[in-house]
């Protein structure tokens, strides 16, 4: 399989996966195929079902592939990171590759398929999928690397989503509370492995789109996540102790989590205004002159204990093109200038927010809380209509009426924020 892949993706190059509208009836599709014939049922129910959807995420799963061999062959080039950057990463992807070359390849393949079921769900049904179908029976996996693969498939938006704030630390709860965990905690080389597995995918996943630009900086930070994941999860046998390590990796973590919005994590350290005290002051002073009636009385001192406290337990799913319209008024991704305004609104959200959850958290404190976007329209199709229409009282409006339900499974509690009837 390995000689195979490496013979078609060295046979094409990005610009034609980026903008080649026979991919999907090419040669070099069908030859795909042929390599993963367990997907041509799932393709093809996938285009007949959403075909938009179905080939956004099969160039997606071509420039993947083409990243990660380019990456792997040291001649891969991109214009926002520098050639130190790019071989600290090439050397983590050839230490895992090194181990078992099928593992990373097989992770890059499978681990969108779920998006043709519910995109925002994806992860999880994509594990599902390969679990219920056995996608991987056919590769004489090992055990441990057969759930490894799965379970990374499962969580892979952990690491990119703790970076860009959706998510915090407090998501290991999930891993906690997930019994396949188990074989994988039981032997710290593949608590080890799962992590850094984790971090050569976002880098690959987040390289698989044409517009993305990441810089320097994402090595230092990611080198952080992935030293305190590793951390919190080597004492997964004490439960208590290891969700203890990550609430407080998370409240250390709250100004970045809430800057995620200005897109701090893209461009901090950028240019020389650009730091982390200046995104941080950004939001200060946000609050400082409004006259909404819940903020008004408030500093930043006083959000962050009274209201922000509890929010790591909150995990926003799909959530940063609502944040940024929130504190810009519109869909960002650029970096600030030193005069650029940030509305308060934001802030209003994450109390609001973080309110509601710990009034409807009751006797279960310390459960996690995913929180869903219903009725929000994709990004690219926001317009003024819809921006003017979330004003201070839709947004209390909408927190106040979302629903929930509790997963006894997971012990995991999902609250519903309803954008419909701002549209209508």
């Amino acid at each position: 399989m390995k000689n195979s892949l490496y013979k078609l993706f060295n046979n094409v190059d990005l610009s034609w996966i980026d903008n080649s509208e026979e991919l999907f009836t090419s040669d070099e599709f069908n030859a795909l195929l042929l390599i993963f014939p367990n997907l041509e049922n799932i393709f093809q129910e996938a285009s007949d079902k959403d075909n938009e959807e179905f080939q956004r995420t099969i160039r997606h799963i071509f420039r993947l592939f083409k990243i990660f061999y380019l990456i792997q062959d040291g001649v891969f080039f991109h214009e926002t990171l520098s050639q130190e950057s790019l071989n600290i990463i090439r050397k983590k992807i050839l230490i895992q590759n090194s181990q078992n070359e099928l593992i990373i390849p097989l992770i890059l393949i499978y681990h969108d398929i779920g998006r043709f079921i519910d995109k925002k769900h994806h992860p999880y049904h994509s594990y599902q999928i390969i679990s219920t179908m056995n996608l991987l029976e056919h590769y004489k996996l090992s055990d441990v690397d057969h759930l490894l693969i799965s379970k990374v498939i499962q969580y892979h938006l952990l690491f990119a989503t703790i970076y860009t704030g959706e998510s915090t630390y407090y998501a290991v709860y999930s891993l906690l509370n997930d019994p396949e965990f188990t074989e994988l905690f039981s032997n710290e080389i593949y608590i080890d492995k799962f992590i850094d597995m984790l971090e050569i995918f976002t880098y690959i996943d987040i390289l698989g789109y044409s517009y993305a630009k990441i810089y320097d900086h994402y090595v230092k930070y990611y080198d952080e996540i992935n030293y305190k994941l590793k951390t919190i999860l080597r004492s997964w046998s004490d439960k208590e102790s290891s969700l203890t390590k990550a609430k407080e990796y998370s409240q250390e973590w709250l100004e970045w989590r809430i800057a995620g919005a200005l897109r701090i994590f893209q461009f901090v350290e950028t240019k020389p205004h650009l730091t982390k005290e200046f995104y941080f002051n950004k939001l200060k002073q946000s609050i400082q002159e409004t006259d909404n009636e819940f903020l008004s009385n408030l500093n930043w001192a006083l959000i962050k204990k009274k209201f922000l406290f509890h929010s790591y337990k909150i995990q926003m799913k799909y959530s940063l093109a609502l944040l940024m319209i929130l504190a810009f008024g519109s869909f960002q991704r650029m970096g600030l200038k030193i005069d650029t305004g940030i509305s308060y609104k934001l802030i209003l959200f994450w109390a609001l927010l973080s309110r509601e959850v710990e009034t409807r958290a009751k006797k279960k404190k310390n459960h996690l809380w995913n929180i869903f976007l219903v009725g929000m329209p994709h990004w690219t199709k926001i317009n003024n209509s819809f921006i003017n229409k979330l004003n201070d009282d839709a947004i209390e409006s909408i927190v106040k009426n979302s629903t929930q339900n509790f997963d006894k499974n997971r012990k995991e509690f999902n609250l519903y924020l309803d954008f419909e009837p701002i549209l209508s």
